[in-house]
């Protein structure tokens, strides 16, 4: 179930809940895990799959979430997600039950991007708290809570504040995936082609990220829902999945089919890119 995620991502991933999920973790391990890299390389998917694979309790904030009309609410939204994992720890009973804070895309909300950004207080504020709970993750609003391991994503970590991605709060973890790394997961979306196929695949798309071959994949199993419904017509179709009945579509995959529809999207993004003026 989970070997689309790579050892190397996994370990960092499971290093950084362990150590600071013992019961005297030390002060030498921070709190927090930065995972920064290029997008579509798969942090976030990977990182939601180990943390299933121990079934953690996760709390979930969006880059988008932080910000807002309200000053301060979105400092207070990371302490009640900080308090709920707590909690969530403390109803086990157990000093190691697994929970984490996950924070996707932070620098796309909060980073240094010039004059793209709108500096508010909200951004300051988020900077502040997450140093607080750094310096202080047993303590939230003057009450002792357990530790609660964070977890940031974001495409470059340079745009953040420095004070926070300095080594006693974070652990930076930059991902980008080794030709070996990529072929494994390519070889893992893909697992009705043999090795070779997948190689030939991966080679053939060189400057794709991870995600375009989860859409490559998606597009395939799109077109053969699309044939099922054209086959029966929409209003049989319709009906099947209101009864409850899936449809048994056709999905066979070939390396072929693969690299004609890859090459496909491949133009339409050039397309798209050309009609932006990038």
């Amino acid at each position: 179930m989970f070997d689309t995620v790579p050892e190397r991502f996994r370990r960092g991933i499971l290093l950084h809940l362990y150590k600071n999920l013992m019961p005297d973790p030390g002060s030498e391990n921070p709190l927090i895990l930065g995972i920064h890299g290029p997008s579509g390389q798969g942090k976030t998917y990977q990182c939601q799959k180990v943390l299933e694979e121990i079934d953690a309790h996760v709390v979930t904030i969006s880059g988008g979430e932080l910000e807002s009309v309200e000053a301060g609410q979105p400092a207070q939204a990371i302490r009640d997600a900080y308090k709920k994992c707590s909690q969530a720890r403390s109803r086990s009973g157990a000093n190691y039950a697994p929970a984490s804070l996950v924070i996707n895309d932070i620098d796309a909300a909060v980073g240094e991007w010039g004059e793209l950004v709108q500096y508010t207080v909200n951004r300051q504020n988020v900077f502040g708290e997450l140093m607080n709970l750094a310096d202080a993750p047993t303590v939230v609003e003057a009450r002792s809570v357990k530790r609660v391991p964070i977890i940031l994503t974001g495409n470059d970590f340079t745009k953040l504040y420095p004070p926070l991605v300095r080594a006693g709060r974070m652990h930076s973890f930059a991902w980008t995936p080794t030709p070996a790394e990529r072929q494994d997961i390519v070889a893992a979306i893909f697992h009705e082609l043999s090795p070779e196929e997948c190689d030939k695949l991966n080679w053939q798309f060189p400057d794709q990220p991870i995600a375009f071959f989860s859409h490559l994949r998606s597009q395939i199993f799109d077109d053969a829902f699309w044939h099922h419904i054209d086959h029966v017509g929409v209003h049989e179709a319709f009906c099947q999945i209101a009864a409850g009945e899936n449809p048994r579509i056709n999905s066979r995959i070939s390396v072929q089919m693969l690299s004609s529809m890859g090459r496909e999207m491949e133009d339409q993004g050039r397309l798209v890119n050309h009609l932006m003026g990038q």
